[in-house]
């Protein structure tokens, strides 16, 4: 079995098989930990999985996505995007993707928008919402509230995206490939362009994966909390090759 990238690369499932189980696991064991790799690996790496491996000793288009795709559905990104249950819209806590206490959903949500140049907060705002815990750092004890803010997104504070950016539990790489190529799919703050405006998909995506301090998070999530596979540095650069070489979707045959 191969997998073949739009671009009309291939490569072998053998050489990188957990990589290609990803599309069957979806966002479910995405962090099985390797130490095999040609190259050595940043010192400052929590968590290793096989994609990451990979892309780190041939980073290429193929290699990159499925990097990212990990980091994507990794428990640190999938959380704070959400699911939909029972009618409701409900960021989940924890690797295992539990409900968030406190029975929270988006009624509990803060809008955003961005004027001067700044985020600000708009619209009625639920007397119980995100910003009552998650303050701009995180709390010193497992199981406290985390947080994040930067200078890079003044006013930028913990909020959940939008439902038409969940990333699923069973979620695909082909999957989440178009959602984010997807204009109506991958932003609510900022037109951030798609397959037909890659200029402006290029611009934004870089900047949400460089700059966002909730992505930035994912590297430095606090105490008792898995962080994202790789590290940020290597993120962000994985999106600029993908991007770069077309952004091209996986697809099995």
């Amino acid at each position: 079995m191969k997998i073949a990238f739009k671009s009309g690369l291939m490569i072998n499932l053998t050489s990188v098989v957990a990589l290609l189980a990803l599309s069957v696991t979806g966002c479910t064991n995405n962090t099985s930990v390797t130490n095999a790799s040609s190259e050595p690996l940043p010192k400052d790496v929590a968590t290793v999985t096989t994609a990451y491996t990979a892309y780190k000793s041939q980073p290429n288009a193929e290699t990159a996505f499925a990097y990212l795709f990990d980091v994507a559905t990794s428990p640190r990104c999938v959380n704070c995007h959400g699911v939909v249950e029972n009618g409701a819209h409900r960021p989940t806590v924890g690797d295992n993707r539990t409900h968030h206490p406190m029975n929270i959903t988006s009624i509990n949500n803060l809008k955003m928008a961005v004027q001067d140049g700044k985020f600000v907060q708009v619209g009625e705002t639920n007397p119980v919402n995100c910003r009552g815990c998650h303050q701009d750092e995180n709390a010193d004890e497992p199981g406290r509230p985390p947080g994040a803010a930067n200078d890079l997104m003044p006013g930028f504070v913990w909020h959940m995206p939008p439902p038409t950016m969940i990333i699923a539990r069973d979620v695909t790489p082909v999957q989440l490939c178009n959602n984010w190529l997807n204009p109506q799919l991958n932003s609510f703050l900022a037109q951030r362009g798609g397959r037909n405006d890659m200029k402006t998909f290029k611009k934004e995506f870089e900047h949400h994966v460089k700059d966002d301090p909730l992505v930035r998070w994912a590297w430095a999530p606090g105490p008792g909390r898995t962080p994202a596979p790789g590290t940020h540095e290597d993120f962000g650069n994985a999106m600029t090759v993908w991007i770069d070489a077309g952004a091209p979707c996986p697809s099995q045959s």
